[in-house]
């Protein structure tokens, strides 16, 4: 019940109001209660995110002969009508498919939902191409350059070591048939040799000297003292360490030159020839080669 004059409510069975005094025969009506009302609660999906036009661009570039980027895009009218052309034509009509997909790469930037795609497509894949490029050649292409620039080294080497082989015989020529006796670097001054290059391997560390060859400037040894008919004798070899999986280069009597693949522990002239003479089966090369020790 409340006070029909300060709208007060009323204590129940009380007749005055007890905030303005006023009697409570004739009190206001009970405040009416609203009626409960129902509330429909509509819940919409979260709206679909927007396509990558970076990855829309990319999957045009490496597989849009098939449609595969109109399918990630939401376009799969686009998608099926490419990959049909494709297929049906048996590849005949793919540049006419590569030149709609060329076009698109450029062109669209909503996907079939009408959502605008999001990033810079063009430009960021370009970049990403780039990238990708140069990690592929620094990943496969720069090691086999280095394989085959030590490749190219070592016939160089061989090469050297052919010309070297070319001045015993000629030297042996006007000997009698004999080498120089000395070794090392005395029995190469005795051939007639001028280029200077020709006693530095082309990956060897030594630095090529005009004035007067020494151990510093030759990168290979000599093993004076055998001839021209000694055809399996090996007369000359490089310095291990100048090639990959220590591969050396030995001289033959006959001119030869034949590349050997030593252990890793093999790393000075002496243990050439000690790996050498183990190899020999001639007796007298091998006698030949351990006195060379």
């Amino acid at each position: 019940m409340f006070c029909s004059n300060c709208g007060s409510r009323l204590p129940d069975g009380g007749k005055f109001c007890p905030n303005c005094g006023a009697s409570a025969e004739n009190p206001a009506p009970s405040a009416p209660v609203p009626a409960q009302q129902n509330i429909h609660v509509v819940i919409q999906p979260p709206p679909a995110p927007p396509r990558s036009r970076v990855a829309y661009v990319l999957l045009a570039f490496f597989f849009g002969w098939a449609g595969i980027h109109n399918f990630y895009a939401k376009r799969t009218g686009e998608g099926l009508v490419q990959l049909g052309v494709t297929l049906l034509s048996c590849g005949l009509m793919l540049w006419a498919v590569e030149l709609w997909v060329l076009i698109e790469m450029f062109t669209v930037s909503r996907d079939g939902r009408n959502v605008p795609m999001r990033g810079r497509g063009i430009l960021t894949a370009a970049i990403l191409l780039a990238a990708g490029a140069l990690l592929f050649f620094g990943a496969v292409g720069y090691p086999f350059y280095l394989r085959c620039r030590q490749e190219a080294a070592l016939t160089g080497c061989r090469e050297h070591l052919s010309r070297i082989g070319a001045a015993l015989l000629l030297y042996a020529d006007e000997n009698g048939g004999a080498f120089p006796a000395a070794d090392g670097i005395p029995g190469f001054e005795a051939l007639p040799l001028a280029e200077a290059e020709v006693w530095v391997c082309p990956s060897g560390s030594e630095q090529v000297d005009f004035r007067r060859l020494s151990r510093r400037n030759c990168s290979y040894v000599y093993l004076g003292g055998a001839n021209r008919e000694q055809a399996e004798c090996p007369v000359a070899f490089e310095l291990p360490g100048n090639h990959a999986r220590n591969r050396v280069n030995i001289l033959y009597a006959d001119g030869r030159v034949e590349t050997h693949v030593f252990p890793g522990s093999v790393r000075s002239d002496v243990e050439v020839i000690g790996a050498l003479a183990d190899l020999e089966p001639d007796p007298e090369l091998k006698a030949f080669l351990l006195r060379k020790r």
